[in-house]
């Protein structure tokens, strides 16, 4: 097993660095995604992910879907702006979004209490998911 200070398997780097090889010579743009990342336990898929963020070429872009934060060097991703985050509060509704969206889109009839109560228990359920309680 690797350790976050322990240096790429040279095995490991190597098979990386062929793919990553294969993938520059990619004409198009293209997405990666990663869902649900916060299941993987294992520090060497963490250190070879590092591995390709770090090298990634500039028409592969990876889309990471998990609800912790991944072990990788975010702040130094943040610095260069090599990053864009979106986060719980980000993909929330205000208020009047909310309205919106139920009223208008929906077709309901809903007074701003009904939408204020539905706006509570939504949270307090994604809050609840959030920890692991649901």
């Amino acid at each position: 097993m690797l350790h976050a200070s322990q240096p790429q398997s040279p095995q490991v780097e190597a098979i990386l660095t062929d793919l990553l090889n294969e993938i520059s010579v990619i004409p198009e743009h293209f997405l990666l995604i990663i869902d649900d990342y916060h299941l993987i336990d294992s520090q060497s898929v963490n250190q070879s992910l590092i591995f390709l963020v770090e090298h990634l070429p500039s028409q592969m872009h990876l889309f990471i879907a998990t609800r912790e934060d991944p072990s990788l060097p975010l702040p130094r991703l943040r610095a260069r702006g090599q990053m864009t985050e979106l986060r719980t509060a980000d993909l929330r509704f205000t208020s009047a979004e909310a309205a919106e969206f139920l009223n208008r889109m929906m077709g309901l009839n809903l007074s701003d209490a009904d939408i204020t109560s539905l706006e509570s228990r939504t949270e307090a359920i994604a809050r609840a998911r959030e920890l692991d309680l649901l």
